[in-house]
C-alpha cells in the first residue's frame, strides 16, 4: 500500500485523536502524519514515554514541527539526523521533529517546514520551565528559511508552518496581539506570495491560530481536523 501524507494542528500533548485512528484502523505503516506545532509531547523529561506511546497507536511515522508550546531545550539537544533529504531530530521510535527551514521527500511530495512562534502569554510562564526563548526563529534561521525556500522554490509541493502569514490573522476572531519587533508574520506574508508563484506549489499549512479554516484556496489553518494532504474532508477519528 503507498503511504499517505496526514496533516494536524496542535496537540497539546493530546492522545485522544491518536486512539480513534487506532480503533478505527484507518492508518497503515507507510503513512505520515505531520502536526503543524505545539505537538506538546516534548515537554519534560517523559517525552519518551509520550514518544512510545504515539508508537503504539500510530502505525506510520509521525513527524511535528515546532510550535511555540514546545520544550525547545530538550529538542535543541537531541541529535540531527537525516530524515526523507532534510534535518531532523529523532525524538522517538517513528517519532520526528521536522526543523526549521528544511525541505522533506515524503510519499512523493516535497515539503517545506518552518516551526516557531512567539507567545503571547509568556509574560505568564517560567524561563526555562514552561517557556523558552527559542520559540521564536533566529535571524539566522529565517535566513537559512528563506534561502532554502528561494532555491528550491519550483520543487515545493507544500508548506508547513506553526505561525501564520500575517495578512491571514484578519479572518480570525482569536486574535493574538503581534508585538512591534515580532517580525516573523511579515516575514510568511513575503513567503507565501514568493512560494504562490512557485510551479508545483499547493497548499500551505499553519497552526497556532487553533481554528479549522481555510483562509485562501492554497492557504489553509488546521487544528482539530485531520486531513490527507492536498485534501480538505477530515478524516473521521471519533
Amino acid at each position: 500500500m503507498t503511504g499517505r501524507i496526514f496533516i494536524t494542528g496542535d496537540m497539546h500533548g493530546s492522545f485522544i485523536p491518536f486512539f480513534g485512528l487506532h480503533e478505527k484502523g484507518e492508518m497503515n505503516e507507510e503513512d505520515v502524519l505531520i502536526i503543524a506545532g505545539d505537538a506538546g509531547y516534548v515537554w519534560d523529561s517523559d517525552y519518551i514515554y509520550k514518544a512510545e506511546t504515539l508508537a503504539q497507536l500510530f502505525p506510520g511515522t509521525v513527524a511535528f514541527i515546532d510550535g511555540n508550546h514546545e520544550n525547545h531545550a530538550i529538542l535543541n539537544a537531541m541529535e540531527t539526523v537525516v530524515w526523507n533529504g532534510g534535518k531532523a531530530h529523532m525524538v522517538g521510535e517513528r517519532v520526528m521533529h521536522l526543523m526549521r527551514g528544511e525541505l522533506y521527500s515524503v510519499c512523493g511530495c516535497n515539503i517545506f517546514t518552518f516551526g516557531g512562534a512567539r507567545s503571547s502569554d509568556k509574560d505568564r510562564r517560567t524561563e526555562g520551565e514552561s517557556w523558552w526563548k527559542e520559540e521564536e526563529p533566529s535571524e539566522a534561521e529565517t535566513e537559512y528559511g528563506s534561502k532554502m525556500l528561494m532555491d528550491n522554490l519550483n520543487e515545493i509541493d507544500y508548506v508547513i508552518t506553526h505561525e501564520s502569514p500575517l495578512f491571514a490573522r484578519k479572518f480570525f476572531a482569536r486574535a493574538k496581539e503581534i508585538d512591534a519587533d515580532y517580525r516573523l508574520p511579515d516575514i510568511l506574508d513575503g513567503w507565501y506570495e514568493m512560494i504562490s508563484d512557485g510551479r508545483r506549489f499547493q497548499r500551505w499549512y499553519f497552526g497556532h491560530m487553533h481554528e479549522d479554516r481555510l483562509i485562501t484556496p492554497k492557504l489553509r489553518c488546521v487544528h482539530n481536523d485531520i486531513l490527507r494532504i492536498g485534501e480538505d474532508t477530515p478524516v473521521k477519528w471519533a
